[in-house]
This record gives structure tokens, C-alpha cells and sequence, in this order.
């Protein structure tokens, strides 16, 4: 099927519903960086949740907890629930589950998905690839225990931001089983449908966004294998990358480059430009982000509704 890329200067028509959560949750969300190392100024440790039912810090593989998300009216009794799973940012040294943007979870809640927000091994105690093991032991784990949770096993998705974006874009790019499928649940597959990465590392070997690369990768040999580009084949899964055009952290040319290749090899792929927005989300002079983070998160919806029954679409 072909790509297609999209530009930002345009306006889309936002569902109701999800306006009105962004109006509630947007003010009490923002992002900002330390050393390089992208954290969240979330008001609160736990991210508040009115659409349905949380269940937090279930603990899977290698001693890691993620949080579940439930619609409200949803039941296994009724219809498995597409499941999206988040991979917070933080250089994969920093982080939590708790970093996941309201609006996001709230746009995705509203159109019937379930969203997992997970944790996982962080740098420099736990160098890479600790971190991609553990998410697509997740996605092992969640696809395991998709009856015991009401979601369906053949409709998971992924969405990150910036080293999480990175992290969903190897996750999916490296499809069922890799050299990453260790430890538990090794019966289960780790695909997933289609992923969305939000302004993650591309080319590692290129982009300088760790200012200590040593600390996260140990060695050059892991640089390569943590460069989403390293992977790119054929018939990948459907991919949309979210860029910033004034991301001084991860540049434009990063998401480009991944944009490029995938579309050369004739895989699904989108590339929103997003205008004013330096990186996670921050608004880069006087004018506000276009398109808007309410916008953002309904073409991640839109896009994870073309690859899904039931939800989004």
C-alpha cells in the first residue's frame, strides 16, 4: 500500500468528547527537560483516569509494573477491547509509567481502547537492550493474559515518546520474535499491529540525542541494534511518526530518515510535522503547536483505527 506523508498547516474536525477531556487535562500536564533527560511536570504521581477503571502496578516480567486502563460500559463479555500500550521517554534513564499525557489516554479511552502505560529497566544500571526486552516482554505478558484483562490478542498497539518512540518503532520493526524475545511468556508473540512514534531517535549512530551514550548503550555494537532505522524491511508494521519542527533534542532530519526508508521499501507509513513544537511537546515562539496536542491525539486514533475492529475507526 503506499505511504503517505502529511504535512502540518491544516485543521481537523476534533470529536466532542475528546475536546472536552483535552479542555479538562491539558493545563494540568506539561513537559520539560533536565540534562538532556526528558521528564514529565505531571500535577500528580498518578495519572487520574473518569472514563472507566485503572488498575495499577500490575507487576510482569523482570520486576516491572505497568498500569491498565479500562473504558467504562467496556466487558469481555461483550467484545475484546484493542489494547495500545505507551513506552514513556526519559533517555531510557529516567521516566515512568505515570508520564502518560492525559489527552492521549483520554482520546484513546473514548474510542474504546485500552491502554497499558508501562515501565521498564532503566539506564545506566540496566544498559541496552534491558529496555527493549522488557517492552516487548509487555507486549508477551499482555497478549498472555488478554482474556484474564477483556482485550484481544490480535489488536495491540504501541505508542512512545521520544526514547519511548524509539523503543515502540524497534518494537515493531523487529515483529514477533527477535533477538530482544527473552524471559518469560516466550510462547506469546511480540508483534504488534501499528505503532506510533512520537519525535524518538532514529539513527542513533547519527542523531546525538544522548549526551551519555556509553551510560544507556555500553558499546557501539548496541548503538546500531537501538537505531530503529538498523530495521527496516518490507512488510513492516503500518508506522506514524510524530516530529517537531523545532526539536533541537531530536531533529527532523531523524524522523525523516525513518520516514524515507520505510516509504522506500513500500511500507504503510505517515509523517506528521507538527509546527512550533520544540521537543515533547514544548511551543517554540508565540504561536501554539500546529497541529494541536488534541490533534495529535486524534490522528493517533484515527490512524490506530484503520488496523482495528470496533475502536477508532
Amino acid at each position: 500500500m503506499a505511504s503517505e506523508r502529511i504535512e502540518t498547516n491544516r485543521s481537523s474536525k476534533i470529536p466532542a468528547v475528546v475536546a472536552i477531556v483535552a479542555i479538562l487535562v491539558i493545563s494540568l500536564y506539561s513537559a520539560y527537560t533536565i540534562n538532556g533527560v526528558f521528564t514529565s511536570n505531571a500535577v500528580t504521581t498518578t495519572v487520574q483516569f473518569t472514563l472507566g477503571t485503572a488498575e495499577r502496578n500490575i507487576e510482569y516480567c523482570n520486576s516491572q509494573t505497568l498500569d491498565l486502563y479500562i473504558p467504562t460500559g467496556s466487558s469481555s463479555t461483550i467484545r475484546l477491547l484493542p489494547l495500545v500500550i505507551y513506552v514513556h521517554g526519559g533517555g531510557m534513564a529516567s521516566g515512568d509509567k505515570t508520564d502518560l499525557n492525559p489527552v492521549f489516554l483520554n482520546a484513546l479511552a473514548a474510542t474504546g481502547y485500552a491502554v497499558a502505560s508501562i515501565n521498564y529497566r532503566l539506564a545506566p544500571q540496566y544498559k541496552f537492550p534491558a529496555q527493549i526486552e522488557d517492552v516487548k516482554c509487555a507486549i508477551r505478558y499482555l497478549r498472555a493474559n488478554a482474556q484474564t484483562y477483556g482485550v484481544n490478542a490480535s489488536e495491540i498497539l504501541a505508542f512512545g515518546t521520544s526514547a519511548g518512540g524509539q523503543l515502540v518503532a524497534i518494537a515493531a520493526l523487529t515483529g514477533s520474535s527477535s533477538l530482544f524475545d527473552v524471559g518469560a511468556y516466550a510462547n506469546q508473540s511480540s508483534s504488534i499491529k501499528a505503532a506510533v512514534d512520537m519525535f524518538g531517535p532514529a539513527n542513533v549512530t547519527s542523531c546525538g540525542c544522548y549526551s551519555t551514550p556509553q551510560e544507556v548503550f555500553g558499546s557501539q555494537a548496541n548503538v546500531i541494534l537501538a537505531s530503529p532505522t538498523h530495521y527496516v524491511a518490507a512488510n513492516a508494521p503500518p508506522l506514524l511518526i510524530i516530529q517537531g519542527m523545532n526539536d533541537t533534542t531530536v531533529s527532523e532530519s531523524q524522523s525523516v530518515e525513518l520516514y524515507n526508508q520505510l516509504r522506500d521499501v513500500g511500507d504503510q507509513t505517515q509523517l506528521v510535522l507538527v509546527q512550533n513544537m520544540g521537543h515533547m511537546f514544548a511551543q517554540v515562539g508565540p504561536q501554539p503547536i500546529d497541529p494541536s496536542l488534541v490533534q495529535i491525539a486524534q490522528e493517533m486514533v484515527s490512524f490506530f483505527g484503520n488496523y482495528t475492529q470496533g475502536a477508532g475507526g
